[in-house]
């Protein structure tokens, strides 16, 4: 069905497909899958043009209990040259409590035998503000996961979904989250991995220099993209959609060659943009740079970009020369907690240029 899914989108865009310059398979446990319906994605999209050899990057998501050295070996003789590996923590409580499946042990061997491969780039995920964990328990995950040979390491705080297991735990008041713990994470956090050398590009993902996700950029630079499966999103030519998310219906939606009536469709407007580009562009180290405000065909509001500079939330070496060549408006300190409230402050206060 998947293989179907790609020939389709192959066949309305032709020639598209031979353009990719990264590849990700993840969303899920790819890591799971037998190593024959691997294979067969992977000379699905070689039929196509995608040829695994030649991207700049390939990335694909293991799971801690399906990571062995046959499905290692497997995903290598493939082309892939990066995984992700979703470690979460360290702490057997924490795992059970949010319905991890895997030990901390296991996780402990996974990531041993991944980062022995010289051929791989190795990013070790986590997850914070849990229910159930401590400031010090999570900056002890962090210590301990790039301690590892990483080039890269993922943090992320819990957002718990109303309809998983964890989230009608929390409903029912069985599992509390304390937010008031989220800052001291995040940024006890930041400080020991730029201790270590893995630099924060982007809100949640740290790297040594050179090896920052180049699939993952694509998304926060506002790059074009193509993705297969059930509830699997794309952007292309202006416009966001994404397949149906249940299995029966998106089967139904393959089988019926991939209408675009079945599709979830968000045709971003002018000021959908702005917003978009704004939050994507703050939530990188690079921040908001001048050529790319002329080319959305925006200023910022001086008076409120000062507001914030005196806060010591945002930094920027000479305001008025923001429209100036390599200029950049960037997040510092706790600014990186406050994002959402500055980008919402600039969206509401830019200039259309003439």
């Amino acid at each position: 069905m998947l293989c179907k899914e790609i020939v389709s989108f192959e066949n309305a865009h032709s020639g598209l497909l031979s353009n990719a310059e990264t590849l990700y398979l993840g969303g899920g446990t790819p890591s799971e899958l037998p190593p024959e319906f691997l294979r067969r994605i992977f000379e699905c999209l070689g039929s196509v043009g995608v040829d695994s050899s030649k991207l700049k990057e390939v990335s694909m998501e293991f799971n801690p209990e399906s990571t062995n050295e046959a499905t290692l070996r497997n995903a290598l003789e493939l082309g892939v040259n990066r995984v992700s590996l979703g470690i979460q923590s360290f702490d057997p409580e924490i795992l059970k409590m949010v319905g991890r499946s895997h030990s901390v042990e296991t996780g402990v061997s996974a990531l041993r035998l991944l980062t022995s491969s010289s051929n791989l780039q190795v990013n070790g995920d986590l997850m914070f503000d849990l229910p159930g964990q401590t400031t010090q328990g999570f900056l002890d995950d962090v210590d301990r996961l790039s301690d590892f040979p990483l080039n890269h390491v993922s943090f992320y705080g819990l957002n718990v979904s109303p309809r998983s297991r964890l989230g009608h735990r929390v409903a029912r008041g069985e599992l509390t989250v304390n937010e008031d713990l989220y800052e001291a994470m995040y940024m006890g956090g930041v400080e020991i991995l730029e201790r270590k050398g893995l630099m924060r590009y982007e809100v949640s993902n740290f790297a040594r220099p050179g090896f920052e996700s180049v699939h993952n950029q694509n998304y926060w630079n506002r790059g074009e993209y193509a993705g297969f499966g059930p509830g699997a999103h794309s952007y292309l030519r202006g416009m966001r959609y994404y397949a149906p998310e249940i299995y029966p219906r998106w089967r139904e939606y393959v089988l019926s060659d991939c209408p675009e009536s079945m599709l979830s469709l968000d045709k971003l407007d002018r000021e959908a943009s702005i917003m978009e580009f704004l939050w994507l562009s703050l939530r990188q180290s690079r921040g908001i740079c001048s050529e790319d405000l002329e080319k959305m065909g925006i200023s910022l509001d001086k008076s409120v970009c000062e507001r914030w500079i005196s806060k010591g939330f945002l930094k920027h070496g000479n305001l008025s020369n923001l429209l100036q060549s390599k200029s950049c408006l960037r997040l510092e300190g706790r600014g990186w907690i406050f994002m959402d409230d500055i980008v919402t402050d600039l969206a509401n206060t830019y200039s259309n240029l003439e």
